[in-house]
């Protein structure tokens, strides 16, 4: 479960990362590139731990599991609060180019993370049953 979720999160990103630059050669933005890099990076060097945490407790208690989903939701929104405030207080980057692509990103990881999320409990439910 984890190796199709890093397989389909490198094709969603790479897929994503194909459109912003043609639209950035469309619109000659060149210079939003470090603060599209920032803010995808941050959400997908998340996103990978959490979601191994995730498959690993997927055949645990479902206690053990919603620990995983819920707490490695809250450290991972702590940690990108954390890193975004720091971001502003200390560089000159373009905040808000940062922050939409740090949602747009965040909100696509989050997207494929729910899709395999899904998958997994309806695999064990039906295994149950």
């Amino acid at each position: 479960m984890f190796f199709a979720f890093l397989k389909l999160l490198g094709i969603t990103v790479g897929l994503a990362w194909l459109i912003l630059l043609l639209v950035l050669q469309v619109f000659a933005q060149q210079w939003a590139l470090t603060e599209l890099l920032i803010g995808c990076l941050i959400p997908v060097s998340c996103f990978i731990p959490g979601f191994y945490a995730i498959a690993w407790s997927a055949h645990r208690p479902f206690r053990t599991f919603m620990v995983a989903v819920f707490g490695g939701m809250l450290m991972r929104l702590v940690f990108i609060a954390t890193i975004f405030v720091l971001l502003a207080k200390f560089t000159d980057l373009h905040i808000p180019s940062v922050l939409f692509s740090l949602v747009g990103f965040y909100t696509l990881c989050l997207a494929i993370e729910l899709y395999f999320v899904n998958h997994e409990v309806r695999y064990l439910k039906e295994k149950v049953a």
